[in-house]
């Protein structure tokens, strides 16, 4: 594939989104899902706004308690100080014990990922699929919320080593946050009607077939292609190309893209009717 002098201009021309802080997520209807990344400072920001909320409402719901209870010492008698003052250390003890563990995972796992603080600054928290969090996965995200505070400012380290900027308990319960601000795009299932891809697509061998996870990984590919230069296009799509050519023994020379989009058509049409034979 060559490039030509006019694909050199309109790269130069052309803008393209950030790829660091796109994580693409392709549901079982082929529809890709772009979301964009919560860094680390706006979500020690909500954190910061999580824990204000967190500080009014143990100081309302002790002076509340205080209040109650104070009220029921003078209507039971001076024989129930000792029951009252007891209940009161019980309500104190449990309601802190909630507020630092339970708190935010409570928030996540029943109001769709958000915690207060989240809500405020338009994050969310969501597993790798895309879907909502299950209890289990706010429960560990949170749990390990404090092995993240014992790595102090390398924990910036653990954020950026990664492809979805998460800590240690985002990586445990494979979960991610999203900023649900910043535009989330999503791209329906796409139908090639070239000549050129529709020509490729009839002499793909019957016999070939791919893997769930190379199905994934091409209509990834498809979701995002038009959002990148056509040289890093070619980049891109040549090795896997080339590789996919060789496994299913097809015998021309042609475009990488092309293939690439050919062969996902071809994949996409098989699981569908796959789906269809089953219902």
């Amino acid at each position: 594939m060559s490039i030509s002098s006019v694909d050199l201009a309109t790269e130069s021309k052309r803008t393209f989104e950030p790829l660091d802080t796109v994580y693409d997520v392709v549901a079982p209807e082929n529809v890709a899902f772009q979301y964009r990344l919560a860094g680390p400072f706006i979500r020690a920001a909500a954190w910061m706004a999580d824990m204000t909320i967190v500080f009014c409402w143990l100081v309302l719901s002790t002076a509340f308690a205080a209040y109650l209870l104070f009220s029921l010492s003078d209507l039971l008698g001076t024989d129930f100080e000792d029951v009252l003052e007891t209940l009161f250390f019980v309500f104190a003890i449990l309601n802190g014990l909630f507020c630092i563990w339970f708190w935010n995972a409570t928030f996540e796992a029943f109001c769709r990922g958000r915690t207060p603080g989240k809500a405020i600054f338009g994050l969310r928290s969501i597993s790798l699929s895309g879907r909502p969090l299950t209890v289990g996965q706010a429960l560990l995200r949170n749990i390990l919320r404090y092995a993240d505070f014992m790595l102090g400012p390398f924990l910036l380290l653990v954020m950026g080593s990664n492809n979805r900027m998460a800590r240690l308990g985002d990586l445990a319960a494979g979960t991610l946050v999203v900023n649900e601000r910043l535009q989330k795009k999503a791209t329906p299932a796409i139908v090639f009607n070239e000549n050129k891809i529709l020509t490729i697509q009839s002499r793909i061998p019957d016999e070939f077939t791919i893997t769930p996870r190379i199905h994934k990984a091409l209509s990834l590919y498809v979701a995002r292609r038009l959002e990148i230069s056509p040289l890093r296009l070619y980049e891109i799509a040549s090795p896997m190309a080339a590789l996919l050519a060789r496994e299913s023994h097809f015998p021309y020379r042609v475009d990488p893209d092309a293939f690439l989009c050919a062969l996902w058509q071809r994949a996409t049409g098989d699981v569908k009717k796959e789906r269809s034979a089953v219902k």
